[in-house]
């Protein structure tokens, strides 16, 4: 169990299962739809519980509701790991170029002829990568720099 500054953080797999329980009000069913069976289940959901400290979720034999805290929680959860899958997409893509900056340094005279179209293509097949164009003193390097970042 890890914990920063003061929150219990516990693993994915038991946010996953409570979410299947709290969309489906019933462990049986939770425990099919997650391709388990119903005592492993239950054991992560009370694990979780015992870890925040709270009770999230009513039970009897016939059914489950969620509690007050139950409710609050699954929405912030359905937040946090909706985040997770955009922050592992982000990196995804930034792994592959995707996004990201790319500087060009340029001498002046480019700006005339071939660049603005070059500049235009790579925008278009590359959207997310935000360009940086830095015109170069014409003794540089005699036309183009590339940075990526």
């Amino acid at each position: 169990m890890n914990h920063y500054a003061g929150v219990t953080t516990t693993e994915l797999r038991q946010l996953e299962y409570f979410i299947a329980v709290a969309e489906e009000l019933h462990f049986g069913r939770a425990a099919k739809r997650l391709g388990l069976t119903q005592p492993p289940l239950s054991q992560q959901i009370r694990q979780l519980e015992d870890e925040l400290g709270v009770r999230l979720l009513d039970r009897t034999n016939r059914k489950v509701r969620l509690t007050d805290a139950g409710r609050a929680y699954v929405a912030e959860i359905r937040q946090v790991l909706a985040r997770l899958q955009a922050a592992t997409e982000t990196a995804r893509q930034a792994a592959s170029g995707a996004i990201g900056k790319l500087v060009v340094g340029f001498v002046g005279s480019a700006t005339y002829d071939w660049l603005p179209p070059v500049i235009r293509r790579y925008q278009d097949v590359c959207p997310g990568v935000e360009l940086i164009l830095r015109e170069m003193p014409t003794n540089s390097n005699g036309g183009f720099t590339l940075w990526y970042h």
